[in-house]
């Protein structure tokens, strides 16, 4: 995208009321121009059919939104398009798939308006953005890969320590105490020390409690 461009775009979601407010937040930034809305799938098709546009600010739960099947048919179809995807979806599955279909960034509606101008910048730059709040999911999915450590940057709406990240994780792929403690070169009694805090903070009383909690935030189990 060529610096000092004037960003066309266009906005989908299908309340009006979230449509009024985002255009009003793009009419503040500098070379960005909203050239239509869509309060659907249907309507996205036919803004593109007839306008160039750079940028589609999409909600994923639009009508006739298939996810990553649309997401994908729209890279195929315009190839040229970049995608901003602007949902109240935080799950970790969802957000590693959608960025997996090919979309250039992931804001959701409970971020600053900040980072909608700081995701517009990274875009124009060809850069992918992610919000904070959601940056665990691709952070913490890449190192588990490349580095084989589990996933530690897991979200949790109560704060745990690292330790207790990388040990919940584990639990969850059915380690046991001693597992875990030679894993980390710690002692057994440490183990079952953070697991005891995994519990309380979480207010959970058994292991497999604990793993069933980690499967709902989408950690790795296999």
């Amino acid at each position: 995208m060529k610096e000092g461009h004037q960003l066309t775009v266009l906005i989908a979601d299908d309340h009006s009321i979230v449509r009024e407010g985002l255009r009003f937040l793009l009419s503040t930034v500098d070379d960005v121009s909203v050239v239509g809305e869509a309060a659907d799938s249907v309507g996205i098709h036919a803004v593109l059919g007839e306008r160039s546009v750079d940028l589609l600010l999409l909600d994923l739960g639009m009508p006739g939104v298939n996810r990553l099947q649309f997401i994908r048919d729209l890279r195929e179809q315009f190839p040229r398009l970049k995608i901003l995807v602007l949902t109240a979806n935080v799950e970790l599955g969802t957000i590693r798939a959608v960025l997996e279909a090919g979309v250039h960034g992931y804001l959701t509606k409970s971020d600053d308006t900040q980072e909608l101008t700081d995701a517009i910048e990274a875009i124009r730059q060809n850069r992918t953005y992610l919000a904070a709040a959601v940056r665990f999911a691709i952070d913490g999915h890449g190192r588990s890969q490349a580095t084989g450590e589990p996933v530690a940057d897991i979200i949790s709406l109560v704060p745990l320590t690292r330790r207790e990240r990388q040990v919940l994780v584990l639990i969850a792929q059915g380690a046991k105490a001693r597992e875990i403690a030679e894993r980390f070169c710690i002692s057994p009694f440490t183990v079952r020390k953070h697991r005891e805090n995994l519990m309380r903070k979480l207010d959970l009383h058994n292991t497999a409690e604990l793993a069933a909690y980690a499967v709902r935030l989408g950690l790795p189990t296999g």
